[in-house]
């Protein structure tokens, strides 16, 4: 048979719960929680950073041909 032997399974449904108001746990989830939020945030910028340096640069290039086109 396939997966886990029935004992295993009633035991690991029988293990009790970690209480969310564990102060060591509460402030590692609190840490990992910021660190997402911080790095979608340089996420963001870093993409919009990119994106304006890439209008920029079509935009000049854009100007500079339509300058020398006539």
């Amino acid at each position: 048979m396939r997966g886990m032997r029935k004992e295993q399974r009633d035991q690991a449904s029988q293990e009790p719960r970690r209480t969310p108001f564990d102060f060591a746990q509460g402030s590692l989830r609190y840490t990992r929680q910021m660190r997402r939020r911080r790095n979608r945030r340089y996420l963001l910028i870093a993409t919009l950073l990119i994106l304006g340096v890439g209008i920029g640069l079509v935009a000049v290039l854009l100007a500079n041909w339509l300058a020398f086109a006539k």
